[in-house]
């Protein structure tokens, strides 16, 4: 792997000064990438665990190496504009070898225009990888690899009703499969419905009032104290939206609300309570820009369905442009999880837990000429948790080599 990623990077280097032959006009591009990260905690076990113990191994560290290959496709057709693209790739540790697996990623969307007044997109996603190794299943984390596809096709359409107000709708499914026998039990099934209505400014800003409905069908029922549990689940969000330019410089989008979950078994399990998510776009100048989060709700990024996660957290993300070929951007995180409605957790089998997980991300990349990026990555996280062992330090750095054509 190492080799073929010198490949990529001698390719980078002998390519000419002047941009490469352009594939149908610049709408289809063909790519290769290597990727060599070195993590000091790959399964994110507590530093009060003896690696030897839990992981069988002298050491929690691994370096591993990703090559990816794919393509993208952007083609206009009159009003019409049809977009998507297909990455495969195949990662190989050197010591955690059971780990080792090829996954793929990849979308197809239909941007549609009718008239001057309605437009949407009609599309799907998919991809199947390695689920993350920090994931809580009923309290408990799992050193088992578990690859995981994640499927979402939809269709939105906005309508511009009047010059000044909006109607916008989106239907879609989410579907989620686990490969590994114990986390089957959160394969899941999410049809869902969002419509907003919002008032335009004559500049473009919009305030609005969004409803979403979710309906999300778990097939494998969960067994805990002896009895078989159906987590199926009905959500419903009313939030007021605004999308706003506040200057030339400075942006806001929030949604504030509230949400209802309902589950088919256990009404012990039901939540109710505000949420919010907003950021702030900053841009003091042409080439800094400053993105400030914050939000309050449901986790809408889990692989794990049987509960939720209540989540609250703020983000900064500082990206600079230092020159036209060199970017740096950082991450800096922090996040209160509280973990809910787990059938375990609300029978008291299993103590409820909340964890803390800070992060702090930069990444520095680097386009000698238009085909070819080389990036650098550095992670610190780490995580406290009310249960014991929950806590984990992790350092991760990667560097890649990418090239198109």
């Amino acid at each position: 792997m190492v080799r073929f990623g010198a490949a990529i990077i001698a390719a980078g280097v002998l390519v000419p000064v002047t941009d490469a032959v352009a594939l149908w006009d610049d709408k289809l591009e063909l790519f290769a990438a290597q990727t060599l990260t070195r993590d000091d905690n790959v399964f994110r076990i507590s530093s009060g665990l003896d690696p030897a113990v839990a992981l069988g191994s002298s050491s929690k560290g691994d370096t591993y190496s990703t090559t990816s290959l794919g393509f993208n496709l952007d083609f206009p057709v009159s009003r019409q504009r049809f977009q998507g693209g297909v990455t495969w790739n195949k990662t190989r540790y050197d010591r955690f070898t059971v780990l080792n697996g090829d996954g793929h990623q990849g979308q197809g969307i239909w941007v549609w225009q009718v008239g001057n007044d309605i437009s949407g997109q009609l599309g799907y996603t998919e991809t199947f990888g390695l689920a993350s190794l920090a994931n809580i299943q009923s309290g408990v984390q799992s050193s088992t690899p578990n690859f995981l596809t994640t499927q979402r096709a939809f269709f939105n359409a906005a309508y511009l009703l009047t010059p000044r107000w909006r109607l916008r709708g989106e239907a879609g499914r989410l579907k989620q499969s686990n490969e590994v026998p114990e986390r089957k039990v959160n394969d899941t099934s999410t049809d869902s419905v969002d419509l907003t209505v919002s008032y335009v400014t004559p500049v473009s800003n919009q305030i609005g009032l969004g409803v979403r409905v979710e309906d999300s069908r778990l097939p494998n029922r969960q067994f805990v104290a002896g009895d078989l549990f159906d987590n199926s689940y009905r959500q419903q969000n009313v939030a007021a939206v605004t999308d706003w330019t506040l200057t030339g410089s400075s942006h806001l989008s929030a949604r504030v609300g509230s949400v209802r979950r309902t589950y088919t078994q256990l009404p012990q399990r039901d939540f109710e309570g505000g949420t919010f998510n907003a950021a702030y776009d900053w841009k003091p100048t042409g080439k800094l820009t400053l993105i400030a989060a914050a939000q309050k709700g449901i986790s809408t990024s889990e692989q794990i369905n049987i509960g939720f996660v209540l989540v609250k957290g703020v983000a900064l993300r500082p990206a600079l442009r230092l020159t036209d070929k060199v970017n740096i951007a950082g991450a800096f995180e922090y996040s209160n999880r509280e973990y809910r409605s787990d059938p375990a957790l609300a029978l008291g089998v299993v103590p409820n837990r909340t964890d803390r997980v800070r992060s702090a991300a930069v990444t520095a990349s680097y386009r000698p000429i238009r085909t070819v990026t080389l990036q650098m990555a550095l992670l610190h996280e780490t995580r406290s948790s009310t249960a014991a062992f929950g806590d984990y330090a992790a350092n991760v750095v990667s560097a890649t080599a990418r090239i198109g054509f």
